[in-house]
C-alpha cells in the first residue's frame, strides 16, 4: 500500500491554534506576575497614619488701639510674609498724648523742687549747718538729674514715634516717586525731616548718657554724708516718690511705642485676616493668622491593640497618598509620654474614639509634603542593617 503524504498545516491555522491555546496561558501568567509586582509595591497595608506638622500662629495686637493703613498697602489672603515683617500698625496718637502728659508731669516736678528749695531758709552760722546745706544741695542736684534723665527719655520716645511716622511716609512716597506721581523734591524734603529727627534722637541719647554719669557722680558724693543726710531725705521723700512714679510711666510708654507695630513671628502664608484698618482692637485680639509653609516632622499614633512597640530610631517607611508614590525610609525621633485621644481625621471611624501613643517621625530631606497632609506610615522591626537606609 502506498504511503500517503501528510497534508501540511497552513500558517494561518497554526497562528489560530497559538492564539487559542498558548496566548491565554501566557496572558494569565503575565497577569499573575504583574499582580504580584503591584502587590509588592502598593499592596502592603500601612499600619498607621501620620500627619505632617502644621503650624498656625495667631498674631495678636500688643496693645489697645486703632488699626491704620500700611504704606505698602493692606495684606490679603494667602500673601507670603517673612519673619519680622510688619503686618499691621496701630494709631500712635494716644501714645503721643501720653508722652505730652508725662512731659507736663516732669515740668510740675521741677516746679515743686524749686518751691522746696525756695521755702527752706538756711542759716550759715556753723560748719555743721554747712554740711547740711551741702547735703541738701547734692540731694536737690540728684533729683534734678533724675528729672533731667526722665525728661530726656520722654523726648527720645516722642522723637521715636515721629521717626516712625517719617519712615512710614517715606515707604509710601518711594514707589510713587519711582512711578513719577510724586516729585523728588517732596521725597527729599521728607527725607530731610526724617534725618533731622534722627539727629535729634542721637543728641538726646548723648545728653541722656551724660546726665546719667552726672547723676552717678552726685550720688557717690552724697554717700560720703550718709550720717547727716537723713533730714534732707525726709524733706524730699514726696518728690522722690513722684519721680519714681513718672519713671514707671515712661517705661510703660516705651513698651507702648514698641507695640504700635504688629510683626510676623514666623515666615509663612496669611490664612486669615481678623482685623482691618479702621477697626479698634484690644490687647490680645487676633490681627492675622499665619500658617507655616513647611513642617518639621511627622506625627503618628500607635494604638494600644497594635503589636508595635516603637522606640527611638525605630525604622519607618512613609508614603504620600498619591498614585505610584515611593516609600521612603526614615526613623522615629521621639516617643510621647502617655496615650492620648487620637484626632478624628486619624481614626478608622471618626465617630468612634480611639486612644494611641503619639510618635514623632523625622521628615525625610527633599520630601515634598504640605503641612497637615496625611501620610501612610509603616513601622518596621529595628535591624542593624537598616541604619544605612535612613536618608536623614
Amino acid at each position: 500500500m502506498a504511503r500517503l503524504e501528510r497534508i501540511p498545516i497552513s500558517l494561518a491555522q497554526r497562528w489560530r491554534c497559538f492564539r487559542y491555546k498558548v496566548v491565554p496561558i501566557l496572558s494569565f501568567i503575565a497577569c499573575v506576575g504583574m499582580a504580584l509586582i503591584l502587590w509588592q509595591r502598593q499592596g502592603q497595608m500601612p499600619n498607621a497614619v501620620g500627619e505632617v506638622e502644621a503650624v498656625r500662629v495667631a498674631v495678636a495686637a500688643g496693645a489697645d488701639g486703632l488699626v491704620v493703613f500700611l504704606p505698602r498697602g493692606q495684606w490679603s489672603l494667602f500673601d507670603t510674609v517673612a519673619k519680622g515683617e510688619v503686618l499691621a500698625r496701630l494709631d500712635d496718637r494716644p501714645v503721643l498724648t501720653a508722652i505730652q502728659t508725662s512731659r507736663l508731669e516732669v515740668k510740675r516736678l521741677e516746679k515743686e523742687l524749686d518751691a522746696v528749695e525756695t521755702n527752706v531758709a538756711w542759716d550759715q552760722a556753723d560748719r555743721r549747718f554747712n554740711d547740711a546745706r551741702e547735703i541738701a544741695r547734692l540731694a536737690w542736684d540728684i533729683e534734678r538729674r533724675r528729672i533731667d534723665v526722665l525728661d530726656r527719655k520722654v523726648a527720645i520716645e516722642a522723637d521715636r514715634v515721629e521717626l516712625k511716622r517719617h519712615d512710614w511716609r517715606l515707604d509710601f512716597l518711594e514707589p510713587l516717586m519711582k512711578r513719577g506721581i510724586v516729585s523728588e523734591m517732596e521725597h527729599g524734603e521728607e527725607q530731610l525731616l526724617r534725618d533731622e529727627v534722627a539727629r535729634r534722637i542721637d543728641g538726646n541719647d548723648k545728653a541722656l548718657k551724660e546726665a546719667e554719669v552726672q547723676l552717678a557722680a552726685s550720688r557717690k558724693r552724697l554717700d560720703s554724708f550718709s550720717p547727716q543726710r537723713i533730714e534732707v531725705m525726709r524733706l524730699l521723700a514726696p518728690i522722690q516718690a513722684e519721680i519714681v512714679k513718672q519713671q514707671s510711666a515712661v517705661e510703660e510708654l516705651v513698651l507702648q511705642v514698641e507695640t504700635l507695630e504688629v510683626r510676623a513671628p514666623i515666615s509663612g502664608t496669611i490664612c486669615e485676616i481678623a482685623s482691618w484698618p479702621g477697626q479698634h482692637v484690644c490687647q490680645g485680639d487676633t490681627v492675622v493668622t499665619i500658617a507655616a509653609t513647611a513642617g518639621r516632622y511627622i506625627v503618628s499614633y500607635v494604638r494600644q491593640e497594635q503589636r508595635i512597640r516603637p522606640t527611638v530610631n525605630t525604622p519607618v517607611d512613609v508614603r504620600i497618598r498619591l498614585p505610584n508614590s515611593p516609600r521612603i525610609a526614615t526613623r522615629v525621633e521621639r516617643i510621647g509620654p502617655q496615650f492620648e485621644l487620637i484626632p478624628e481625621h486619624h481614626r478608622r471611624d471618626p465617630a468612634v474614639p480611639e486612644w494611641g501613643l503619639p510618635v514623632r517621625i523625622a521628615l525625610p530631606k527633599r520630601w515634598v509634603a504640605r503641612p497637615g497632609e496625611l501620610i501612610d506610615v509603616t513601622f518596621k522591626k529595628r535591624n542593624e542593617k537598616d541604619k544605612d537606609r535612613f536618608c536623614l
